[in-house]
């Protein structure tokens, strides 16, 4: 198991809620890193005037670049709810995902080597495509951004997230995040019936664990952060 996570449902005690799922490899050591400070470079950047998305741009990028002597890398998917909306950002293939009852909406971007400009990146700097990883010598990997990785920055693979900005309406119920280990065994439209089936976030996740590790014999590390938008301001 190389996941690691943070939550927080009073971040800095104002009433909003941060989120943070990381997805390791090639070992725990940078997905422990993230998930202790990634959400501290953020709340410098965010209490000192910076926008969310930008603020979550720096801390990526500034989180990567800490670990530097680290030999393992972390794919990432980060939230801030707060006031009403929804601010995202992601490296990798971590995703998160905001459910309503009458649709489901995604908020990351799955960066892999099936997104065009994510391809193009790749082979511009000099990667070796061996479909679904980007090759350096004789190491891969297949997301193409993340935090860590030094080794594979030279061909492309970045840690700067994809970001948005979601207002939430009254149709909204439940936000999730999730790493790979979830998406790779269902599509955003099947979580969205189940979560419109266990209303509450505690038998929705179980319900899910069931289906992916026991139904669809997952064998993926597993993460999932379900947060109810019915209480949220």
């Amino acid at each position: 198991m190389e996941d690691a996570h943070f939550l927080d449902l009073d971040f800095v005690g104002r009433g909003w809620v941060y989120a943070g799922i990381y997805d390791g490899h090639g070992g725990k050591a940078a997905a422990i890193y993230a998930s202790e400070r990634l959400h501290q470079v953020f709340l410098g950047r965010l209490l000192g005037g910076m926008p969310p998305a930008d603020a979550f741009i720096e801390s990526y990028e500034t989180t990567s670049n800490e670990m530097s002597q680290l030999d393992s890398g972390t794919t990432a998917v980060d939230l801030l709810v707060r006031e009403g909306r929804i601010y995202a950002a992601n490296v990798g293939d971590a995703r998160a995902i905001v459910v309503g009852t009458k649709r489901v909406r995604q908020l990351t971007t799955d960066h892999r080597l099936d997104d065009t400009g994510e391809r193009k990146r790749v082979e511009t700097m000099g990667g070796h495509i061996q479909y679904p990883y980007t090759y350096r010598g004789l190491q891969g990997i297949m997301p193409t951004r993340s935090l860590g990785d030094q080794y594979f920055k030279p061909v492309g693979i970045i840690a700067t997230p994809s970001v948005s900005e979601y207002e939430l309406s009254d149709d909204d119920f439940l936000v999730l995040a999730a790493c790979d280990g979830l998406f790779d065994f269902m599509e955003n439209d099947e979580v969205a019936e189940f979560a419109i089936k266990f209303a509450e976030p505690e038998a929705l996740l179980e319900a899910l664990k069931r289906k992916v590790l026991v139904d669809r014999l997952g064998t993926d590390n597993l993460t999932i952060i379900g947060i109810s938008l019915t209480i949220q301001g």
